[in-house]
């Protein structure tokens, strides 16, 4: 009986604790929340922590005389305006690059010069020169096209995806999203100007194609390839749509890949089949002209639907 009731009277005490501890907790909570103008829930969101580490997404613009590809200066600049805004809202510091950056680097008069020799065309070239730009980057990095958005990957994803060496391609040899250390931007760089000449085995001598010649002439080791995949969305993610709202996002596919890459070439077959996003009296002829204004719907439509 005594056993039972020293029992009974510790069962009383821990129960008279564990009440006046969740008493004491809810008065604190209730200070908290009567001092502070924003709750500390609503705080977390409102005042991140800006000493977080962000990635940097390079890109290479450099202006073609009178305006290049279907697109005016202006709609160049208005398109490279939503490029950084869009990596800058997904976690991602950008940094676009120059001929400036270019021209620095120990390889560009030979590189200028097999240019020249091989009649490759302005356009073609500055493809070239982002090259050097990024192998004359302190640290390597990131590099995206400028018509290339972001969807699954955050700046967090970019962090991890840096830690190991090597020359990762994640558009396999469309070069739209590279991932390399300093060493391997040069490698490549340097195995390109080994290849270019006008007697070079491709359809075309462009960045794209001498990549991919490489890529079917030198093993993974030579080339210094960690990774060669194609996690990219090659044009918008969407389905059709009535004709009152337009193409529909579709958040499975999105999800799935790290990108969009909204090329001139996607862009006109999504065009024709609907899938480019609803702007009023949009032709054929303006899909590229008015890419900036497709990318930031494209954006709009992947953070109100397909973020959770």
């Amino acid at each position: 009986m005594e056993l039972k009731s020293n029992a009974t009277k510790s069962i009383k005490w821990i129960a008279y604790v564990v009440g006046a501890l969740g008493f004491y907790l809810c008065i604190i909570d209730y200070i908290d929340l009567q001092t502070d103008a924003v709750p500390r829930q609503l705080r977390i969101l409102k005042e991140p922590n800006n000493d977080k580490q962000r990635p940097v997404m390079h890109t290479f613009f450099e202006p073609v005389a009178g305006g290049c590809c279907g697109m005016s200066q202006e709609a160049h600049q208005d398109l490279i305006k939503a490029w950084e805004d869009a990596w800058q809202m997904h976690g991602w510091d950008t940094k676009v690059l120059t001929e400036t950056d270019a021209k620095d680097h120990p390889y560009f008069e030979a590189f200028q010069q097999k240019l020249i020799e091989a009649d490759i065309r302005e356009y073609d070239r500055r493809c070239f020169w982002r090259w050097l730009a990024m192998a004359n980057q302190e640290n390597g990095g990131w590099m995206s096209d400028y018509d290339n958005f972001p969807l699954a990957l955050t700046g967090e994803m970019g962090l991890a995806m840096a830690r190991t060496p090597g020359f990762k391609t994640y558009g396999g040899h469309v070069p739209a999203l590279i991932w390399a250390d300093k060493s391997s931007w040069d490698r490549i760089a340097k195995l390109m100007l080994q290849m270019i000449s006008p007697d070079l085995d491709v359809e075309i001598i462009s960045d794209m194609m001498v990549l991919l010649y490489l890529r079917r002439n030198l093993s993974e080791k030579q080339m210094g390839v960690s990774v060669w995949k194609n996690a990219i969305y090659a044009g918008f993610p969407y389905i059709k749509g009535d004709k009152e709202s337009g193409p529909k996002i579709v958040c499975k596919w999105a999800k799935r890949y790290l990108t969009a890459h909204i090329s001139h070439a996607s862009c006109q077959k999504a065009f024709k089949k609907n899938t480019y996003p609803k702007i009023e009296g949009m032709t054929i002829r303006d899909t590229a002209e008015k890419r900036a204004d497709a990318a930031r719907i494209l954006y709009k439509d992947y953070q109100d639907n397909c973020i959770q």
